[in-house]
């Protein structure tokens, strides 16, 4: 499953000529990763940033786009694998708009949210209203050529980043106002597109990642359709991590409160880019396939709770109505005509069973006796 270059051992390098092998079903080698990441473009990517050759600072997980199966349950408020309740169900609907479009560019919601990790840290931490739009801007750092920034000057009209000198990147998934022209997707259905809504940027995103046909399960092609988004084997690792821990169990949290910082020239977007800072999150033991397809977060009809209701009540209402109705009708047949009972049995029990049962009196015979049956079943 992984295949570092660039970020092996202790040290987290690894020399140039030294070969690596993929893990089995891995389905991409060293020499595949390297030619994929050799050839560095030199125009900006769909954040604005340059492309590098720079090695990652951690082992790159190669490996197809993987599906969450783990039930997304709330979680506390600092947790590591948490994703704000305001933004997780853009990546899921985006998916599912995709899966429409673009059924076979296999994309998954947990390599949205690994990238909506990296470029915003989810919105600043789910800093959304009830629509998905950000409560002011997220803008990237200004496009002068400069900290490893593309040169790109304004082509918006300072429209989506309010720059008319220089273009930003926007949004929660960090998109530059050239891509968004191009791929710009009305996510929500709402009749409007706008960099600054979940819903729509991460549709965009995603329109993007399957705009040239790749098969996002295949470990080379999801490498480089993340390589066209930002050309960087530390992006590629980082998000290709993110992915990992929201694949083996993510978790819901609060949105954070307040609105955004108005950003600076060097931005207000929280852009974690290290694989180094990624955390090893154990999977959810606690799922079993069968949960899977009844597990979506946000759909509070399908859950498997719902069904235990409609199962349970009708075992009650079933026993009461079946036992008083046969236990009365056999009983009087058999009481009054025992062939085999002694003499003084049917003569104590006929007088003292009809006064005594209506009262709620237990009866007192032996379990043996044909009389003690129903008055035990009618009151049991």
């Amino acid at each position: 499953m992984t295949v570092a270059s660039g970020g092996a051992g202790a040290s987290g390098q690894l020399a140039a000529d030294s070969p690596v092998a993929p893990s089995p079903g891995a389905g991409l080698n060293s020499g595949e990763f390297d030619e994929l990441t050799m050839v560095v473009p030199q125009r900006p990517g769909v954040d604005g940033r340059l492309g590098s050759d720079k090695p990652a600072r951690a082992d790159v997980p190669v490996q197809g786009a993987t599906d969450g199966r783990s039930v997304v349950r709330p979680g506390r408020p600092d947790a590591v694998n948490g994703i704000p309740r305001g933004v997780f169900p853009a990546y899921r609907r985006a998916t599912a708009n995709l899966a429409v479009v673009r059924p076979n560019c296999g994309l998954t919601w947990p390599l949205l949210a690994g990238i909506g990790k990296v470029e915003s840290d989810h919105a600043s931490g789910g800093r959304v209203d009830v629509a998905g739009t950000t409560r002011g801007k997220i803008l990237g750092p200004v496009l002068n050529g400069r900290a490893g920034n593309g040169r790109v000057t304004d082509s918006d009209k300072g429209r989506f980043d309010g720059d008319l000198t220089w273009d930003r990147a926007v949004g929660p998934m960090q998109i530059i106002p050239q891509v968004w022209d191009e791929f710009g997707a009305d996510g929500n259905g709402d009749g409007f597109r706008n960099p600054n809504n979940v819903y729509d940027a991460v549709t965009t995103v995603a329109v993007y990642l399957c705009s040239e046909g790749d098969d996002l399960k295949a470990p080379r092609d999801l490498v480089a359709s993340l390589l066209r988004y930002q050309h960087s084997k530390d992006f590629v690792s980082t998000v290709l991590r993110w992915m990992r821990v929201y694949s083996k169990n993510a978790v819901l949290i609060p949105n954070e409160k307040g609105g955004l910082s108005t950003a600076k020239s060097t931005g207000n977007a929280e852009r974690k880019v290290d694989p180094r800072q990624v955390p090893d999150v154990p999977d959810d033991k606690t799922t079993s396939p069968t949960q899977h397809p009844s597990t979506p977060v946000g759909e509070p009809t399908l859950p498997d709770p719902i069904e235990t209701p409609t199962h349970k009540p009708t075992r009650p209402t079933q026993s009461p109505t079946k036992t008083p109705t046969k236990t009365p009708t056999k009983t009087p047949t058999k009481t009054p005509t025992p062939t085999d009972t002694p003499t003084q049995t049917p003569t104590e029990t006929p007088s003292q069973t009809p006064t005594d049962t209506p009262s709620g009196t237990p009866c007192t015979a032996e379990p043996t006796t044909p009389s003690c049956t129903p008055g035990g079943g009618s009151h049991g």
